[in-house]
């Protein structure tokens, strides 16, 4: 759809960091979380936990920031979270453009990350890092469309999670 995102096959308009997010952190440590909390609390970790106050009420991507190996992550969210100190917060700039594409291309350069990030015993990214990353920006009806159609495979997902789950209660009697 998008062509290939790293060598811009399609010739979309190629944007720097700056201009498709506004950056943040979270202010926490990441061992703020609690059990049975009412909101995600976003770490470096691949998973989620649980925290009693939010931060942020908003759609937003969260890239992981420092990692011991390396291996960052991306995840998206849209409601009330909080997030660690070192969980960089990404809202999108354009509010017409589509978190959807730019969760893709950011997962696309995580190797890329990995090779970058800085440190020894727990690697970490710097904006430094960060601002010289680009990305192309494909025409909103082609945002949309991909958009669509991720959010139908999520469902999808959701529910063949749920099925297997049922199967798994129903086979434990």
């Amino acid at each position: 759809m998008f062509g290939d995102t790293q060598t811009n096959s399609k010739g979309w308009e190629i944007l720097s960091w700056k201009d498709v997010f506004n950056t943040t952190t979270g202010k926490l440590d990441s061992n703020a979380m609690v059990e049975g909390g009412k909101y995600p609390f976003f770490t470096c970790a691949k998973e989620s936990f649980l925290i009693n106050e939010f931060a942020f009420d908003c759609e937003a991507l969260l890239l992981a920031g420092n990692n011991a190996a390396g291996k960052y992550d991306v995840k998206y969210y849209n409601g009330k979270f909080n997030a660690y100190q070192r969980t960089y917060v990404l809202t999108i700039v354009n509010n017409n453009w589509k978190y959807e594409i730019f969760k893709l291309q950011l997962e696309d350069k995580l190797l890329y990350l990995q090779q970058q990030s800085k440190g020894t015993n727990t690697r970490y990214l710097t904006m430094g890092i960060l601002n010289g990353l680009n990305f192309i920006n494909p025409p909103i009806y082609l945002q949309t469309q991909f958009a669509d159609f991720i959010q139908q495979v999520d469902k999808q997902k959701f529910a063949s999670e749920n099925i297997k789950n049922d199967l798994k209660l129903i086979t434990e009697r």
